[in-house]
């Protein structure tokens, strides 16, 4: 689990797909935070699609690749959490989230987690490493 915080921490940029309200697929892009008992943490906006989307159908599949061409594929299940230290931690990790939202109890603010199989693959022949979130 580790390699898979340690890939998040260096490449922090991701792209979620998930299932559009329209029935197609949306991709988007999203920070990585932080890592809180072996789980990656991330947020979104109550009022945005995205959230709309993942409260519909939680299913989601998340990449982010190096520049060389390895690359994490997380595919799960989001999990919403109402922890405010958590939500607070978020918020002090970045500048432009403690702009947006200000404070953890900040009614729009949505922070949640992904439940499910982290993959680590690359194109060196050698077999994709799996993990368990």
């Amino acid at each position: 689990m580790s390699d898979v915080i340690e890939f998040l921490q260096e490449n922090s940029l991701i792209y979620l797909a998930t299932s559009g309200l329209d029935g197609n697929a949306k991709v988007r892009p999203i920070l990585f935070y932080f890592e809180e008992d072996g789980k990656p943490y991330f947020c979104t906006a109550n009022t945005k699609p995205m959230f709309k989307e993942l409260d519909a159908n939680p299913n989601c599949e998340m990449v982010v690749a190096t520049p060389e061409f390895a690359w994490l594929r997380i595919a799960g299940k989001v999990e919403f959490t109402d922890n405010l230290d958590l939500k607070q931690k978020v918020i002090d990790s970045n500048e432009l989230v403690k702009a947006l939202y200000e404070t953890a109890d900040n009614p729009t603010f949505e922070v949640f987690t992904v439940t499910g199989k982290a993959t680590i693959a690359d194109f060196s022949g050698n077999p994709p490493k799996s993990y368990e979130l």
